[in-house]
């Protein structure tokens, strides 16, 4: 699907080249030799092709300079959003481990004290 269109666009622009050329050529003086004529027509499409040159790079430092901003703009504060969260995530997983985990964790350990204890004592 995309070679079709590919395609007709080159086949397009050549066709447009090729009538262009025609038509500067028939332009062109009688007091001048076809080699003129060929030589004035390629000084020409070498004039355009230059403006659109300067004109895509243009088009691609504007691209460039906007996406610098875009960076500075919004990717950087939210960088740091996203460190000061993670650095609050941080802080609630320690908060959580030491007032849930420790006192679950003394207690297993009280548990199990108690059962060592039952089992010496029913042992002997």
């Amino acid at each position: 699907m995309r070679r079709g269109w590919l395609w007709a666009i080159v086949g397009g622009l050549l066709i447009i080249f090729v009538v262009l050329f025609v038509i500067l050529y028939l332009l062109g003086g009688p007091e001048q030799s076809p080699l003129e004529r060929v030589r004035d027509i390629a000084l020409i499409f070498l004039a355009l092709s230059t403006v659109l040159v300067v004109l895509l790079l243009g088009a691609l430092v504007g691209i460039g300079i906007w996406l610098a901003l875009l960076i500075r703009d919004h990717l950087i504060p939210l960088l740091g959003a996203a460190t000061e969260t993670m650095t609050r995530a941080k802080g609630t997983v320690e908060f959580v481990g030491e007032t849930v985990a420790r006192p679950i964790i003394r207690t297993y350990g009280r548990v199990a004290g108690l059962r060592a204890l039952i089992r010496t004592l029913t042992r002997g």
